[in-house]
């Protein structure tokens, strides 16, 4: 969704752009192209390959493109280590990054034979592997129901803990097979149960959406007036949390008349810019098939003293 970045986003050719998950840097890029040269963009990537990479994409914009190795949790820390107090616009392009789901070594990929650890930022923390080998029953029924919304979370959880008494599962093809020795060899199946699976493994072992609401409010607290969040969300869980985090941001006073007053404190810091998600193009969606399950959401910041009355 490269164009409606571009036009979602940039509201002050002269400003300072935030990119949360800079990835291989393509849409900073883009950016930073449509950009003035007075213009500044600051880049972060949990992953330190992308923020190599990123630096390295972008360094013919100099002082201009600034990529940092951290955590978008890390977003108010980034931008005061920087001096910088207030950002023309930012956007979280969330999920994996083809650079991370083509790299066998990373775990990302069920189809890929590798080591089962899917983290994001592979300097932190413990792979995968290591929870899935621990976990009760419970734990890993839960995580598959909660994060992957599984029907069969109960019975792929059972068998893991079976099978792992007798060898450790440390690799995505040991997990797939498995997961085919309980759903059946049907590849339209085991796929998508395949899918939820990874992804409730992924968000867990990176507690992504923990980050992904601590990231948007703090982002919110950076934008200045008149500038756009512009998130790009792929499954439901992440979008409904942008959902709700924006819709409570462009709350407004919905108090009775008859209490004279508001008293739920509603003070809305904007507005969503469309009322409906965008997606891709249908050309788009052909070109890339990932692109089909985007999803992006607008939300432009203003000042607004008082919000009574309104609905």
């Amino acid at each position: 969704m490269a164009d409606e970045v571009l036009r979602e986003l940039i509201t002050d050719l002269d400003g300072i752009y935030f990119d949360a998950t800079i990835g291989n840097a393509g849409h900073a890029e883009l950016i930073m192209n449509r950009l003035s040269p007075n213009a500044k963009l600051v880049g972060s990537d949990s992953d330190p390959e992308a923020a190599a990479l990123a630096v390295r994409r972008l360094a013919a914009f100099g002082e201009r493109a600034i990529v940092v190795h951290a955590d978008y949790r890390e977003l108010a820390k980034i931008f005061e280590d920087l001096g910088i107090e207030k950002i023309n616009g930012a956007l979280f392009d969330l999920g994996l990054s083809s650079l991370q789901l083509d790299n066998p070594r990373r775990g990302f990929a069920y189809r890929l034979d590798g080591p089962l650890d899917l983290r994001f930022d592979p300097t932190r923390g413990q792979p995968t592997s290591d929870w899935v080998n621990s976990a009760s029953e419970e734990e890993l029924a839960g995580i598959f129901k909660r994060f992957g919304e599984e029907p069969n979370a109960r019975r792929i959880a059972r068998r893991i803990v079976k099978l792992r008494a007798a060898q450790p599962i440390e690799t995505t093809t040991q997990l797939r097979d498995l997961i085919i020795s309980v759903v059946g060899p049907n590849g339209r199946i085991w796929g998508r149960t395949a899918a939820r699976i990874f992804q409730a493994l992924r968000v867990h072992s990176n507690s992504e959406l923990d980050a992904i609401a601590m990231g948007l409010t703090s982002a919110l607290d950076l934008l200045s007036e008149g500038s756009r969040l512009v998130v790009i969300a792929y499954h439901s869980l992440e979008d409904r949390i942008v959902k709700t985090i924006m819709r409570e941001a462009a709350r407004k006073c919905d108090c009775p008349r008859i209490y004279g007053q508001c008293r739920c404190g509603a003070s809305p810091r904007g507005h969503l810019v469309h009322k409906r998600v965008l997606r891709p193009t249908e050309a788009e969606c052909a070109a890339n098939p990932r692109a089909q399950a985007a999803r992006m959401r607008v939300f432009e910041v203003h000042i607004s003293e008082s919000s009574w009355g309104t609905k």
